[in-house]
């Protein structure tokens, strides 16, 4: 979980992404934070630690990246 970000980082988004597998599945937030070294981390927020928003919001959220990274895959010719 993110507890928190330090004082000069800056979150630049937050998206939905579940993942699956036999008897197993996890609905987490991802969090793209970008340092004060300006280096990139991904930060995972679990089910049981997202805010009532963040629930609400999932099914979008997750619907609109895969179809944005879908056609970004596409545009760049993402093998």
């Amino acid at each position: 979980m993110i507890e928190s970000i330090a004082e000069g980082e800056t979150i630049i988004t937050a998206f939905a992404e579940s993942a699956s597998g036999p008897g197993w599945a996890n609905s987490p937030v991802w969090v793209i934070v970008r340092g004060i070294d300006f280096r990139i981390r991904m930060e995972c927020i679990q089910p049981d630690d997202q805010s009532s928003e963040m629930r609400t919001l999932y099914g979008v959220s997750q619907a609109a990246h895969l179809y944005m990274t879908g056609t970004a895959r596409r545009l760049l010719g993402e093998k």
